[in-house]
């Protein structure tokens, strides 16, 4: 269930929430900002530098191979041995081409049997590895086309590692292999192609070995690029960092570029600007909630003072006087609620007069009545039984002396249980004498009823009834029995008979009328008590009617558990 807030909370919640709102939303958008734009320029940076670095070293790898081409076309091998301005023509051509290129490589020509006819290496260790790596893949240089190998090794002296792409063209003529022409790119001069300092730039062969690299700090102790990052494209946790990763294939070799930039810094960064902005957010949170709260507290005081005055009210204490101090509208305010409240009090207390007054003339309206025909039969019964039962007579003048001593006593307004009974057992007795055998009574009450406080003459209107719409042309003998007990500090009266019973319509129109301010119907006994019993306990108490054609009626008074006070 959601708990209720006060108006000052809520004034105070939302001076605050407007004021950090836009704050926030400024922050935030900021921090998203800054890793949006940071996020893009390295994806922006990292995948153009590496596209842009393939690109360069495949330019250059295809003017060698176009320039191997030409040679190995227009050379004649007999000639470049035989012929000494045919050589240095030849070779000027090379060295020509190779002060053009940004990365220098290294120029060999060789005979059908893979010697070395002329080198521009100097180093003769150099010359036998080289020899060497082209004697041991000589397969795949006698066909046509150019090929591009990658070598790894040492050099056989220094035991230096070397790492070159061998550019290889053959030399046919007359369908017969001639030789062969090569360039020899050593790739540790790539640095002029991999020239960014931001990033690590590793060129990686089918293996993952490292032929080159700006940095070895994504190199293991192999010589090969770290497990995690093999194959690899895109974002990636590496112990802790944030990399970025962008791989493409270098054409004619089995080489991948890697471009790899740790993106720890920017989310650091991050990091600390959003730390940064909740601890400003707390700062202002505490500066405008401190702030927020007197303004808050400074404008609802007098509300709350109406508050306090309207509970007290709410509470029925309407003896206040409210007094504001304030040079406003609320001034007028409680003004207007004091003169209110004085007119309520006078309106109370004359509306309380005059209930009391209507409710007891009531009670003792109802109490007085009567039925007028009883009084008429009773005494004309008593009329014969003079003559012919005596005794009889006399017993029943007695009985009915003391029915109307009991009705016209107003002194009271309850009676204990066992008198009101016994008013309607006199009622009984009285009745019997006129319908004889025909007219059978039980009692039916427990002990502990008789000393409860009961309103006087609640009973016998419903014996009255019982008796009166009870019998009928098949009812030979009426079985009327009261019966009365206690259960969960309420009382319990039954008055029953096995009579005719009420018809279903007019049992319904009996219920209804029950709930009516004024009776509207004809039977005035049992709306009278139902009344006068709302009226002294209020309408969680009442009547009860229930009925079946041929089976009998049902009448149930419900009241309150009360011993009157003194006894």
């Amino acid at each position: 269930m959601n708990k209720k807030i006060s108006f000052k909370e809520e004034l105070k919640r939302s001076l605050i929430v407007h004021a950090l709102t836009p704050c926030f939303i400024l922050c935030i958008i900021c921090v998203l900002g800054f890793i949006l734009i940071a996020s893009v320029n390295i994806y922006r940076n990292n995948n153009i530098y590496a596209l842009n670095s393939r690109e360069k070293l495949e330019r250059e790898l295809n003017s060698y191979i176009e320039n191997t081409s030409h040679i190995a076309k227009d050379i004649n091998i007999g000639n470049f041995q035989r012929n000494k301005q045919y050589k240095v023509d030849v070779i000027e051509g090379v060295y020509n081409f190779l002060n053009q290129k940004n990365i220098k490589a290294q120029f060999y020509i060789f005979n059908n049997d893979f010697d070395i006819l002329y080198s521009t290496e100097r180093s003769e260790d150099k010359k036998n590895f080289i020899k060497y790596q082209v004697t041991g893949s000589e397969m795949k240089f006698i066909g046509e086309g150019s090929n591009i190998i990658y070598i790894y090794g040492g050099n056989g002296v220094e035991n230096t590692p070397i790492s070159s792409y061998l550019i290889v063209k053959p030399i046919i003529r007359d369908n017969e292999f001639a030789g062969l022409c090569i360039y020899e790119l050593e790739l540790k001069n790539l640095d002029v192609v991999f020239n960014n300092a931001n990033s690590t730039v590793l060129l990686v062969n089918k293996f993952h070995r490292v032929v080159y690299s700006n940095s070895r700090r994504f190199v293991d102790d192999r010589n090969k690029i770290i497990k995690n990052f093999r194959d690899r494209s895109g974002i990636i946790f590496n112990d802790g960092d944030l990399i970025y990763i962008s791989s493409n294939k270098v054409d004619y070799t089995d080489t991948w570029i890697y471009v790899i930039t740790d993106c720890s810094t920017y989310m650091n960064i991050s990091i600390i600007m959003l730390l940064l902005i909740i601890a400003v957010a707390i700062i202002m949170a505490a500066a405008i909630s401190s702030s927020a709260g007197k303004f808050s507290a400074k404008k609802t005081a007098i509300i709350y003072q109406l508050i306090d005055a309207l509970k007290q009210v709410e509470d029925g204490k309407l003896d206040i006087n409210l007094d504001i101090e304030s040079d406003d509208e609320f001034k007028s305010i409680g003004h207007s609620f004091n003169m209110m409240l004085g007119s309520i009090r006078h309106l109370i207390e004359r509306h309380d007069k005059m209930a009391l007054e209507n409710n007891m003339a009531i009670v003792q309206m109802m109490e007085s009545q009567f039925n007028p025909h009883f009084l008429f039969n009773t005494l004309e019964s008593v009329r014969y039984l003079v003559k012919f039962n005596p005794k009889v007579a006399d017993k029943t003048v007695v009985n009915l002396s003391k029915l109307l001593r009991y009705s016209i006593q107003n002194t009271v307004d309850t009676v204990k249980f066992k008198e009101e009974f016994d008013f309607a057992k006199r009622y009984i007795e009285i009745m019997k004498v006129r319908f004889g055998d025909r007219l059978e009574f039980n009692d039916n009450t427990s002990y502990e009823v008789k000393e409860v406080s009961v309103p006087k003459m609640i009973i016998q209107p419903i014996v009255e009834n019982a008796v009166k719409y009870g019998f009928g042309e098949n009812v030979e003998v009426l079985k009327v029995e009261i019966s009365a007990y206690i259960e969960s500090e309420k009382v319990y009266i039954t008055v029953r008979d096995d009579g005719v019973g009420i018809d279903k319509e007019l049992l319904k129109e009996l219920v209804v009328n029950l709930k009516e301010k004024y009776n509207l119907s004809d039977h005035i006994g049992l709306y009278n008590v139902h009344k006068r019993i709302e009226l002294l306990y209020g309408t969680e108490y009442g009547l009860e009617i229930n009925s079946e054609i041929c089976r009998g009626t049902e009448v149930v008074l419900v009241l309150p558990k009360i011993f009157r006070q003194g006894e």
